[in-house]
């Protein structure tokens, strides 16, 4: 098996083992905090910013003085995507705070492998595999409009979801 591939089972296992421990149907990104700070006894901040220093889509850092995770989220950007951008700083803090876990692996102790991880376990978790399956299985698959029926019922992009239909090899490319 291939590094990247290890990261995306690894990703996708986690994303689920918390999606069912939530025991919601539609997966939330404070369900997600709330699991979070409940089982690594951790606190997190949210910060929305509309600075137009901050290029990026988000940032989390550990702020040792105050002892809690800071993630910052461009407001800038639509709510599908500060949605995404939170659940992707979250697995951040999951992956690190899951080293003592065993959650980790060799392969995400680079940046690459952490980056890929973290989109992937932000998109396994905002649409969890079996869900998404029944919702693509229940649109015909000659609705022009598939992709944006599914990213308005799981809150995300277009390309999130088209990404997801790849990952599950439910669309050939």
């Amino acid at each position: 098996m291939k590094s990247y591939e290890r990261i995306n089972l690894h990703a996708e296992n986690i994303a689920k083992a918390i999606y069912d421990s939530i025991e919601e149907t539609m997966p939330s990104e404070y369900s997600l905090i709330k699991w979070v700070e409940e089982n690594f006894g951790i606190k997190m901040k949210i910060f929305h910013t509309e600075s137009s220093e901050f290029k990026r889509s988000g940032l989390e850092f550990f702020d040792p003085q105050k002892n809690i995770f800071q993630i910052w989220i461009n407001s800038k950007e639509p709510g599908y995507r500060q949605r995404y951008t939170l659940c992707h700083e979250i697995a951040h803090i999951i992956r690190n705070s899951g080293l003592k876990y065993g959650f980790s692996s060799g392969d995400i102790y680079s940046a690459w492998g952490e980056e890929r991880f973290c989109e992937r376990f932000a998109a396994a978790f905002l649409m969890p595999r079996d869900l998404f399956i029944r919702k693509w299985n229940s649109i015909p698959n000659g609705d022009i409009w598939k992709k944006a029926r599914l990213a308005k019922f799981f809150g995300v992009s277009g390309d999130a979801v088209y990404y997801r239909e790849k990952e599950l090899k439910l669309i050939q490319e």
